[in-house]
């Protein structure tokens, strides 16, 4: 099996899926993006040059892309095993930024050849003309980590340290961020990424996947081979070869009976045992959300209606880790004795 991104990316080469994504993560699963009116784009947005007297070269890739009515879209597939990608932030406005100057260098050549600007004149300058517009970027981030929620920041105040003086006068930049742990239902999705969505959300919980595949038994019965695939390389169950079906003429997989005869059924309670995510865990997370937004102790607990000293304990083992590596935190907060908690 190939990696979890490759095969994410293949799924969404299908207009129908692209636009599922699109339309279940943005906008709640109104169909607001129609497959057909998706067209070819350029993944690969990158600017190579260097700027005079500038040491670097940039380079930032966008993994997949479609043209919508005069508008580019890129999904980025943050595929987590043990880690978050705390930069993700910085990496979104990167890959748009120079998105938007690889237009303007387009415009400024095209005006350069055409020779339609005046020279001396704040258009020449510019290398646009005034009226010009740039195509719109959206970039959204797809987080399929089976082991926790996403704890990363999502906008850029989030990695700032500021205080409220100057908070009014720096520029944000919000990342558009899909984390299936933050749902619970899956009905805004039309394609096999529900199934994906719910089987990474419950993956964990033997009885809320059962209901789960109860309650959409058709759908969970009738799984095309790219959705079997995805399942096994992106939620790591795996659905045996002897579970297909033809149906209509077409292939498809059995889950549902896969898992009453308990072979997908044991698969997750193995991982039951090693990703199950404890209360401690799951507090230290909820933990570091709010100190991303820089709230003090006391307002975090209030807000997570937790006693004030357990968070200070957090807090502690949080600003010895350096970061909010859950796991380290836990390891750290274990050595921690209550007494010594104060912060």
């Amino acid at each position: 099996m190939g990696k979890p991104d490759e095969y994410y990316y293949a799924y969404l080469d299908d207009n129908d899926r692209f636009a599922d994504q699109v339309n279940g993560a943005l906008f709640q699963g109104r169909q607001v993006v129609k497959p057909g009116e998706l067209e070819p784009a350029d993944a690969q947005v990158a600017y190579l040059g260097k700027e005079a007297g500038a040491r670097e070269t940039f380079k930032t890739i966008a993994d997949k892309a479609r043209m919508w009515k005069g508008r580019v879209i890129h999904i980025l597939m943050v595929e987590q095993q043990a880690y978050v990608d705390y930069r993700m932030v910085l990496r979104n406005m990167l890959s748009e930024s120079l998105s938007y100057h690889k237009q303007w260098k387009q415009k400024k050549t095209s005006h350069g050849r055409a020779g339609d600007l005046k020279a001396g004149t704040d258009e020449y300058f510019s290398g646009m003309a005034k009226g010009e517009k740039f195509i719109p970027v959206v970039t959204l981030v797809v987080h399929c980590g089976r082991e926790r929620p996403w704890d990363g920041a999502r906008c850029l105040h989030d990695l700032l340290d500021m205080d409220g003086q100057v908070a009014g006068f720096v520029t944000n930049y919000r990342m558009n961020l899909y984390d299936c742990h933050e749902h619970d239902t899956f009905d805004e999705y039309r394609t096999g990424l529900r199934q994906l969505f719910e089987t990474l959300r419950y993956g964990g919980d033997k009885e809320g996947l059962k209901r789960v595949m109860e309650e959409n038994r058709e759908a969970y019965s009738s799984i095309d081979r790219d959705t079997r695939e995805l399942l096994e390389v992106v939620a790591k169950v795996r659905i045996p070869e002897e579970y297909k079906v033809m149906k209509d003429g077409t292939e498809k997989f059995e889950v549902c009976k896969a898992f009453e005869d308990y072979r997908l059924e044991g698969k997750l309670e193995g991982r039951l045992e090693g990703e199950r995510i404890g209360k401690q865990e799951q507090l230290v997370q909820m933990v570091c959300k709010k100190i991303l937004k820089n709230k003090p102790a006391e307002t975090i607990a209030e807000e997570l209606e937790q006693d004030l000293p357990e968070i200070e304990r957090v807090i502690a083992a949080q600003k010895e880790v350096g970061s909010c590596d859950v796991g380290r935190i836990c390891e750290v907060l274990a050595k921690l004795p209550v007494q010594e908690a104060a912060v």
